[in-house]
C-alpha cells in the first residue's frame, strides 16, 4: 500500500470527443451541453506531482465508489434522491464514467467521506489482491513474533510512522523491523525509516505452512475463550441435515459474508483508530454429527455405543 503521507493529487482527464447527455435532467439542446470530464484520484508518492492517468484508474475509482455504496447498503436510487437526480441519470453517470469533480464531491459527501478518503480506498482496493507467501517467508515470520506482529500491523493499513508512534518504537527499533521485512522481500524500504508493503493487504496462509502449524491452535483457543455475552459479541452453533446442493449454497453465502467483512475493513481503514477496534470472525462449516460426541462419551463409559444405538 502506497505511503499516503506524501498526499494525494486529484487530476482530470478529458473524455471521448462525442457529446454525452448531461448529468442533470434539465432539457438542453445537445450543442449547449457541456462536455463531461472523467475525474481520477490517484496517489503519486514517487514523483509528487500531478500526472496523467489511464482509463483503468478511472474504473478503479468508480469501483471503489460502488464498493462504498454496497458496504453501506445503498443503491443508485438512494444516490439519486440525495443528489436530486433521476435514477437513470445516476446510472448513466456511473456507466459512462462522466463524473464532474463537483458531482464526485457531492456523492462522497452523501457517503460521509471525502474525495481524499475515496482516493485512498481506491489505492487500497487496487492492492487488495490475496498474497501467498513462500514457505521461507512464513517460516521467518513464525520464528520471530515481533516481526510477525509488525507485519500484521502494516497489513491493517498502518504506516511505519503510525506504528512507531502508537507503540513507542525508537529509530533503531523501527529500522530493525523494516530491515528484516525488507530482507524477506515483504517491504520496500523508503528513507527516514519508512516503507511500503510488497504484498497485498490480505495474506492466505498456507494450509500446512509454518504460521498455521505454529499459531492455528493458539488462535482458535484464544478466540473461543469467551462467553460471548457482550453486546458486540455473537456466537452461534447450528446444525442440520443438508443435501449436497444446499451445502454448496451455504458455502457460497459464507464466502460472500467473508468478502463483505473485507469490504468493510477497506472502507473503515482510514477511520480514526479511536473510532474502531479489532474484530474477529471465525467460521467453520463441514459434515458433522452430534452422535460423534455421544459416541465418544459412551465409549469412555465402557458402553458399546453402536449396540446401544441399534437397540433403540
Amino acid at each position: 500500500m502506497a505511503d499516503i503521507d506524501h498526499g494525494v493529487s486529484y487530476c482530470r482527464a478529458s473524455c471521448a470527443k462525442k457529446l454525452s447527455r448531461d448529468e442533470t435532467d434539465s432539457p438542453h439542446p445537445a450543442h449547449q451541453m457541456p462536455r463531461p470530464q472523467k475525474i481520477v484520484a490517484c496517489y503519486d508518492t514517487a514523483r509528487g506531482f500531478e500526472a496523467d492517468v489511464s482509463v483503468s484508474q478511472t474504473r478503479d475509482l468508480l469501483n471503489a465508489l460502488k464498493k462504498c455504496l454496497r458496504a453501506k447498503g445503498l443503491s443508485y436510487s438512494d444516490v439519486a434522491r440525495a443528489l436530486h437526480l433521476s435514477e437513470a441519470s445516476v446510472k448513466r453517470i456511473f456507466s459512462e464514467q462522466t463524473f464532474s469533480l463537483t458531482r464526485l464531491e457531492e456523492v462522497c459527501r452523501f457517503l460521509d467521506m471525502t474525495i481524499y478518503d475515496l482516493a485512498r480506498l481506491t489505492q487500497q482496493t487496487t492492492n487488495d489482491h490475496v498474497t501467498t507467501l513462500t514457505v521461507e517467508q512464513e517460516q521467518a515470520l513464525a520464528d520471530d513474533p515481533l516481526i510477525l506482529t509488525y507485519f500484521y500491523l502494516m497489513l491493517t493499513g498502518r504506516t511505519p510512522e503510525a506504528i512507531a508512534q502508537e507503540f513507542g518504537l525508537d529509530d533503531r527499533q523501527q529500522m530493525t523491523m523494516l530491515a528484516r521485512l525488507s530482507r524477506l522481500k515483504l517491504v520496500e524500504l523508503y528513507p527516514n525509516n519508512s516503507g511500503r508493503l510488497l504484498t497485498g493487504l490480505r495474506i492466505r496462509w498456507r494450509q500446512d505452512g509454518p504460521i498455521r502449524k505454529t499459531y492455528a491452535s493458539q488462535v482458535q483457543q484464544s478466540f473461543l475463550d469467551s462467553a460471548f455475552k457482550d453486546d458486540d459479541e455473537l456466537f452461534r452453533f447450528e446444525m442440520g441435515e443438508l443435501s449436497a446442493a444446499s451445502a454448496k449454497v451455504i458455502a457460497k453465502k459464507i464466502d460472500s459474508l467473508v468478502q463483505e467483512l473485507h469490504d468493510f475493513v477497506e472502507l473503515d481503514i482510514s477511520a480514526p483508530k479511536t473510532e474502531k477496534r479489532a474484530f474477529g470472525l471465525m467460521i467453520g462449516f463441514r459434515p458433522w454429527n452430534y452422535w460423534q460426541i455421544l459416541e465418544r462419551v459412551a465409549n469412555d463409559m465402557g458402553l458399546n455405543a453402536e449396540r446401544s444405538q441399534a437397540e433403540r
